[in-house]
């Protein structure tokens, strides 16, 4: 058993201690089926694609690129329609922006009652001729390449819906833009960005996808110090701001490893430290909610 994860909240009314956490030898274990498939579950809610107004489509056309994002989504066994069922619990609003020859793509998740609760940008802009066309491969492939991101989103919207009251549902849930994990060895940058985001669905908070905004920004830092004895000092650090860059808070992890533990898969270990982050993540947002 090692010591793991002193998180320490570095908030606006002063620093919060966080307990020491036990984990069974962390570092050479790999994640299994069930480790994977817990990252993103869709959403057993109905889904309704309507045909956007926004998109600088005939209507028409606009029903077909529905109708293909309808599609594209299914692949991903997420049940979604462009039918004009009657009260689906969500819908998932189209929007098109046309700058520079490009058309920029943006996905917004609406509950019953038309409040967005999570949104995802398109990973790539269309060419504005090619999308005037209107083409069913074109609609096809923007379908098919946002499709990956909305279906992520869409999990992690459903995830944190079901651990919030309804009262807090209708205040908004927080919204949060992930600006990526930086310094780490092997291949940690990639799995503890992967295991954040799902860990911050499971405290209510909300990350947002391609080039959606969020109410909040988290940025991750790894930093490996060389100690005596072949050991290493990793202090993994999350910093937390407002959308305007504003720092409102850090979370710091630290622990001394064996020399190049790390220098591989970072595997459940990335799950284990995003699960203890996130609670101190979500502890930042909460306090600059309520003005803390």
């Amino acid at each position: 058993m090692r010591r793991l994860l002193a998180l320490l909240l570095l908030a606006g009314c002063g620093p919060v201690q966080l307990p020491f956490v036990e984990v069974p030898m962390p570092f050479e274990r790999r994640p299994g089926a069930t480790a994977r498939d817990g990252l993103t579950r869709p959403p057993p809610a109905r889904i309704v694609v309507p045909p956007s107004t926004t998109l600088g489509l005939p209507e028409e056309d606009a029903r077909r690129f529905a109708a293909s994002l309808a599609e594209a989504l299914q692949a991903q066994e997420l049940p979604v329609t462009a039918a004009d069922i009657p009260r689906p619990d969500y819908r998932l609003l189209v929007a098109g922006e046309t700058a520079a020859g490009q058309v920029r793509l943006t996905y917004t998740l609406v509950d019953a009652a038309g409040a967005p609760i999570g949104a995802a940008g398109g990973p790539r802009a269309v060419p504005a001729a090619a999308w005037s066309r209107a083409e069913d491969a074109t609609f096809r492939a923007a379908a098919g390449e946002a499709a990956s991101g909305i279906a992520a989103m869409l999990a992690r919207a459903d995830a944190a819906s079901r651990r919030m009251e309804p009262d807090q549902l209708a205040s908004r849930l927080p919204t949060v833009r992930m600006n990526g994990v930086a310094g780490a060895p092997g291949d940690g940058n990639r799995s503890l960005d992967r295991a954040i985001r799902s860990a911050l669905a499971k405290e209510g908070v909300l990350v947002q996808e391609g080039a959606a905004e969020g109410e909040f920004a988290l940025s991750g830092r790894v930093d490996v110090t060389a100690l005596p004895r072949r050991q290493q000092r990793v202090e993994i650090s999350w910093i937390v701001a407002r959308a305007d860059g504003t720092e409102l808070g850090k979370v710091s992890q630290l622990n001394e490893v064996p020399a190049g533990t790390l220098d591989g898969l970072w595997a459940d270990i990335a799950l284990v430290v995003a699960e203890q982050a996130a609670t101190g993540v979500a502890e930042v947002i909460r306090r600059a909610r309520s003005g803390g």
